[in-house]
């Protein structure tokens, strides 16, 4: 409960904080400002911005979203790929391909979270399985399939590094991190009558920006910490993908059923 409502319980807390400072303010008659149209243009001028910058923000979230089915199926296409041209020409090694995606995709799940490069060595090591398929006699076209999917899953591993260290207008989001505490400080030393009603008003106002701001910190790394917060992006659909390859006979096992 304290993962799933996390940025809640933070943006209820700064709020009460606030709250009980506007109070405080009130009863010693230091609300020093007077409430003129000024103050709901700014108020809609802050919207505006982090309204933007949410929007902004959740494109690369929702963009981040479908990476674990894209990589997951990708791996998987690989090996099917590969297992299907095995059965026609067997001279190169099944197994170790296998391993390697095995490897690849354990990789990926890892470094999403920690922000490393294993992933990316990983791949590139499939190419010594190429060299194997040319010397087996594999055809061509077959070889450059999957060295397309190769480059498939190069260029995921390159976007999920980028939505994860880079910021989206870096500027826009200073912005809003000052004009946020500005806005509020607004409200906090402006006398708003009737009073009570205005401590509700500047209460739900600091809520919504605190809230927001928050949430935008979070959704733009979208691969945190496992467990960290529930915005998290899974990572479910790759750890089903390794349980897939697991699954898979390696070639012991499969001489094996054969002398059987």
């Amino acid at each position: 409960m304290r993962k799933r409502f996390k940025i809640f319980l933070f943006s209820f807390g700064l709020t009460a904080l606030i709250v009980a400072i506007k109070f405080t303010l009130h009863e010693y008659g230091l609300e020093i400002l007077q409430q003129s149209s000024l103050h709901s243009a700014v108020v809609t001028g802050t919207f505006f911005v982090i309204g933007f910058l949410l929007s902004a923000t959740i494109s690369d979230y929702k963009e981040s979203e479908r990476i674990p089915a894209e990589f997951s199926s990708v791996i998987e296409n690989i090996y099917e790929d590969a297992e299907s041209t095995h059965s026609s020409y067997p001279g190169f090694d099944l197994e170790k391909i296998r391993l390697q995606l095995l490897a690849i995709a354990k990789a990926f799940e890892s470094d999403v979270r920690r922000k490393k490069h294993s992933a990316h060595i990983a791949v590139h090591e499939l190419s010594a399985s190429f060299i194997e398929m040319e010397k087996a006699g594999v055809p061509a076209n077959y070889i450059v399939k999957i060295k397309q999917q190769q480059a498939q899953l190069t260029r995921v591993i390159f976007r999920v590094d980028y939505i994860q260290k880079i910021q989206f207008i870096p500027s826009a989001t200073i912005l809003v991190r000052s004009i946020v505490p500005f806005s509020i400080l607004l409200l906090i030393f402006t006398e708003i009558e009737p009073f009570y009603g205005g401590l509700a008003i500047t209460a739900l106002i600091s809520f919504i920006f605190i809230y927001i701001s928050r949430l935008i910190q979070v959704i733009s790394t979208p691969f945190q910490s496992e467990g960290k917060t529930q915005d998290d992006v899974s990572m479910f659909l790759v750890e089903e993908t390794i349980a897939h390859l697991h699954k898979k006979p390696s070639k012991k096992n499969t001489k094996k059923s054969k002398g059987l």
